[in-house]
């Protein structure tokens, strides 16, 4: 308990260092060498390297999961996942206008998805616990990648999707390095 206690305590101290020394200890902790940010060779490298110099901010709007869906309909036009709303508290949901299928997610972190196959099934408290914790972080400070830093938290809820082959969906992501995309990575039975 008090070593929880310890580690909380030096999360939150950790905040307040400046990104370029914050980047460096945690890359030595993972590497066990220093980030060469002055000539960046390896992808790590480079993408350390963005985190202090690439701040663009359309980088904002584009990882917030509410703002990013508007921004790609002024683009592409409809090929979204549907939203069926937009909250900023757990208490506001009504989950009476949801349908019996549904997925909740937190608009500015990976972590505060809770998936709902079935709504009878459905544990509000386990959910209200996952998203209140989510809704208090911000992903920003783990990793310094600084257009996190000013999303909004919020909680968005989808459509459930799933592909009818496997019962699963499965999250492609593109690689572009200038432009181009190099590598594909597929992720499923997550």
């Amino acid at each position: 308990m008090a070593s929880n206690r310890i580690l909380k305590k030096l999360k939150y101290a950790m905040r307040y260092i400046p990104d370029k020394a914050y980047i460096q200890i945690y890359y030595f902790a993972h590497f066990k060498k220093f980030c060469n940010l002055k000539n960046p060779r390896t992808y790590n490298e480079k993408l350390n390297w963005l985190k202090l110099h690439d701040h663009n901010p359309l980088y904002t709007r584009i990882v917030d999961k509410y703002e990013v869906k508007q921004y790609v309909a002024e683009i592409l036009g409809g090929y979204l996942i549907p939203t069926l709303g937009v909250w900023d508290s757990f208490k506001d949901i009504n989950f009476d206008y949801l349908p019996n299928q549904f997925v909740l997610k937190c608009t500015h972190d990976s972590e505060g998805n809770v998936i709902v196959k079935n709504k009878l099934e459905f544990d509000v408290n386990a959910a209200r616990e996952k998203i209140e914790r989510s809704l208090h972080q911000n992903f920003y400070y783990y990793g310094r990648e600084w257009p996190y830093k000013d999303v909004k938290p919020r909680i968005i809820a989808e459509t459930y999707m799933e592909d009818s082959a496997d019962g699963e969906l499965k999250d492609y992501k593109f690689f572009c390095f200038n432009g181009i995309p190099k590598l594909m990575q597929i992720n499923s039975k997550r």
